[in-house]
């Protein structure tokens, strides 16, 4: 008989399997962290310049560049920095602006096509690799790049990036259990500590592709920024039945800490102004089960008299069609008599008079073609179930 899980020693919660094996990869020392981190970043580089190094891709970041210049993007939306910029000149404004200098002289010199050639555009593509770019504006990067690319340029980025992920996975195993203390920062919450590790996993392996030596940090330093900034990120996403905007999340968030600060004296509160005195905003979302008593639910109260009920409409929908069928069994007269009488596939409605005119005859002729017609019906073969409709 095969030995079961309990027998082996092994939990049958999946996350408690999961968190063993996190804890099983040992803590990186300075010195293997550092040598980590030589490889990570020559296998990165390597893997940037396979797509960066096409026209295309300058093109678009030359692009994002003329962006950022106008104002239309932050330099931090494109461009990372370290943790704590120690001055300016560390921080994403001024490498936006020294790399924009360099390619608005390259653009003077080149005015044509200006991205062409591999040995002209090399100095862009260390220019960009120095500089480094955040994982978003580098995925479009390389789709700009992989969309007019060769087979040959393909297979090339495929195995850089490939390489760079087998150089990246050993530096985040070792750093799963960072994430995990991230997460149990946030425990209890609105979403379970397995979604956070999940979400706080992302984050970390976004760090590798915007990890930079020049930000003077170890990379445990500048994973947690990514890890905790992925957590938050999600509470704001998937936390609510309701969507909020980011910057609603934040001002709640923001508000629920002020508010349990020690500073604050018992039964002062600070005043809730703007969007967050809207109910709908700092309230739990309620069930449609939910209700005043134990007769009457919240799905009652708010139901739309209006316009009919799921269950309504499929049943309309059968209706009609065994109507129209029914209806085909008439002659041509008595069927477009029906058919303008009751307003069926119609706009509306008509009168016996209104039905005369367009047919040439009188009133009275209506009316008898459509007793005829409803003799006919109710003598068919659906005889029974159009009274049975009728007294419905």
């Amino acid at each position: 008989m095969k030995a079961t899980t309990a027998n082996r020693g092994l939990p049958a919660d999946p996350l408690e399997l999961y968190m063993r094996e996190a804890r099983s990869h040992t803590l990186l020392t300075p010195e293997q962290e550092k040598t980590a981190l030589e490889k990570l970043v020559t296998a990165r580089n390597r893997w940037l310049t396979a797509f960066l190094h096409t026209e295309p891709a300058l093109r678009v970041v030359w692009e994002d560049l003329r962006k950022w210049k106008g104002g239309d993007v932050a330099a931090l939306s494109l461009i990372p920095g370290p943790p704590r910029p120690a001055d300016e000149d560390s921080g994403p404004t001024h490498f936006a602006k020294r790399l924009y200098r360099v390619f608005a002289r390259h653009v003077a010199r080149h005015p044509t096509r200006p991205f062409r050639g591999r040995r002209a555009t090399l100095k862009l593509v260390r220019s960009i690799i120095f500089v480094g770019f955040r994982p978003g504006p580098l995925q479009r990067y390389r789709l700009a790049a992989v969309t007019s690319a060769n087979a040959k340029a393909k297979a090339r980025i495929r195995r850089t990036r490939g390489r760079f992920m087998e150089v990246r996975a050993p530096l985040i195993e070792k750093n799963l259990r960072l994430v995990m203390k991230v997460a149990h920062n946030f425990v209890p919450g609105p979403m379970p500590y397995a979604e956070l590790i999940q979400e706080g996993n992302l984050g970390l392996i976004r760090s590798t592709e915007s990890f930079h030596p020049r930000f003077g940090v170890r990379f445990s330093t500048y994973a947690y920024l990514w890890i905790r900034q992925a957590i938050l990120r999600a509470l704001e996403n998937k936390s609510r039945t309701i969507r909020l905007p980011v910057s609603l999340t934040q001002a709640l968030r923001k508000l629920e800490k002020e508010q349990n600060q020690a500073s604050i004296e018992p039964g002062e509160r600070r005043p809730i102004t703007g969007p967050l005195t809207n109910p709908s905003v700092s309230r739990p979302i309620l069930s449609l089960d939910h209700g005043m008593d134990d007769d009457t639910d919240l799905a009652q109260i708010i139901a739309d008299r209006r316009n009919p009920g799921p269950d309504v409409m499929p049943q309309t929908h059968d209706t009609g069609d065994f109507v129209r069928s029914s209806l085909a069994t008439l002659p041509d007269r008595q069927r477009l008599i029906l058919r303008l009488r009751f307003g069926i596939d119609g706009a509306r409605a008509h009168t016996l008079t209104e039905i005369g005119d367009l047919l040439g005859v009188s009133a009275e002729r209506i009316r008898q073609l459509q007793k005829q017609a409803f003799d006919s019906l109710r003598e068919g073969p659906d005889g029974k179930l159009l009274s049975q409709l009728m007294l419905d």
